[in-house]
């Protein structure tokens, strides 16, 4: 006797090439795709949240999950689409977001904040009719998806992965975004947060904050997002010494402009790097302080790439990353710039001093400190032996500490934990529960 699968909805926002080879596009987009590239900005038709990418791949091994994600793409024709991938169903919509009326407003009068109900309603349209066992919501931050986590019946148990924490007190001083947006943006989470059966995060400092302000009742799950990568050994000629990159560079590209500039005063030869999406705003702000710092002619601007093997050639071609971070905790281009070979300047936070336990495999400085920052990346320009032990600590550091094999084995184990618990309260194993 066949045993009945178990349905798993994901709900969240990502784009690889594989999903794009089969979404029907309208013309339109091929235009506005063009644009975004020819200014910069990202999310049109380049690769992001590539832990969504490995997680899929991970879960088209397993023969008793029947896993539906559904997610917003920019530029498909009409409403929404359905297509079968190695036996994942996707079912894809245009977002309330992407119509030229939402554009134009946006444009007009800024962000407007929504509860996108239409979008809602649809895919609560679409879990009704799949009737699955749990949904999984990866993301909480991003309400124009995670939002219709308030409408997802209280008999299905609900699991959220956090991306990043919005609720905390040190986001929206260090995150550029506008005060009003961020108000809305974290009401909505918190909302998500405190809505959900389960939250999945490891994050010793996000699990304080929920248990103290957002909800006490939360029960805590270990599994971790999709987050290793293959160490990438594509030869690559080196063009420039350092690379900042980051899906939108405006996250920390300051920081890095302002630790190169002083490490620049002693090596007037040395280049960046900078790579990723941006807005033109943010850009002229940027090439002005690079022209004050006297920059001119030493950084360079690469853009958006389209691919996530792309990202890791155009970073390769860099001697080592300078990744000063404001936020995360440990950023993907850390893990991407360490499989690289690229030797990582960085910042201490909660998390980067892991990196270091077994073996230093990153330069660690204060967050903020530019001088702690331009004297490491100095010392990588000095030492050629000790960038070589860094580069080679690195991918031992990699391999050691992400498999996404094994993150993906802890969701497979934990779907099962979580209905059990939801249905029986029966606790969960030591290896899933995260209190």
């Amino acid at each position: 006797m066949i045993e009945k699968k178990l349905k798993i909805v994901w709900i969240c926002h990502f784009s690889n090439t594989i999903v794009r080879e089969h979404i029907k596009f309208s013309r339109l987009y091929f235009k506005r795709t063009l644009s975004r590239l020819f200014v910069g900005q990202k999310r049109g038709c380049e690769d992001f949240a590539i832990w969504v990418t490995n997680a899929i791949h991970e879960f088209e091994k397993y023969d008793d999950i029947d896993l539906t994600i559904i997610f917003p793409h920019m530029g498909i024709k009409g409403k929404t689409q359905f297509f079968s991938v190695n036996n994942i169903q996707y079912r894809v919509y245009r977002s309330e977001d992407d119509y030229f009326l939402s554009f134009m407003c946006s444009k007009l009068f800024g962000k407007i904040q929504k509860d996108y109900f239409k979008d809602r309603k649809l895919i609560t349209s679409w879990i009704d009719e799949i009737s699955p066992d749990i949904v999984h919501i990866i993301g909480a931050e991003n309400p124009y998806y995670s939002i219709v986590a308030l409408d997802i019946p209280h008999t299905i148990p609900t699991v959220v992965s956090l991306q990043t924490l919005m609720s905390t007190p040190d986001f929206s001083k260090n995150y550029p975004i506008n005060k009003k947006i961020y108000t809305y943006r974290s009401l909505i989470e918190q909302k998500i947060i405190h809505n959900c059966n389960y939250i999945a995060s490891r994050v010793d400092k996000f699990r304080k904050i929920i248990k103290e302000s957002i909800n006490p009742s939360a029960i805590f799950l270990q599994m971790p997002l999709a987050l290793g990568q293959d160490i990438f050994n594509m030869d690559v000629k080196k063009e420039y010494d350092f690379v900042y990159f980051a899906a939108n560079i405006s996250k920390a590209a300051d920081y890095a402009v302002e630790s190169f500039a002083l490490a620049h005063k002693k090596y007037p030869y040395i280049t960046l790097n900078i790579s990723g999406g941006y807005t033109l705003d943010y850009k002229k702000k940027l090439d002005k302080r690079i022209e004050e710092l006297n920059l001119l002619g030493n950084v360079f601007f690469s853009g958006p790439q389209p691919t996530h093997e792309s990202v890791l050639k155009q970073i390769s071609k860099s001697r080592f990353a300078l990744l000063p971070l404001k936020i995360d905790l440990i950023s993907g281009t850390i893990r991407e710039a360490m499989a690289c070979g690229l030797p990582v300047v960085t910042t201490k936070t909660p998390s980067t001093p892991k990196l270091n336990s077994k073996q230093e495999s990153i330069l660690l400085s204060e967050r903020g400190d530019f001088l702690a920052m331009a004297n490491n990346m100095i010392r990588l320009i000095e030492d050629e032996s000790f960038s070589e032990q860094l580069r080679k600590n690195a991918i031992i550091t990699i391999n050691e500490r992400y498999s996404n094999s094994a993150f993906m084995q802890k969701w497979h184990k934990g779907y099962y934990e979580i209905i059990d618990n939801f249905k029986t309260g029966k606790a969960f194993s030591a290896e899933i529960a995260c209190n």
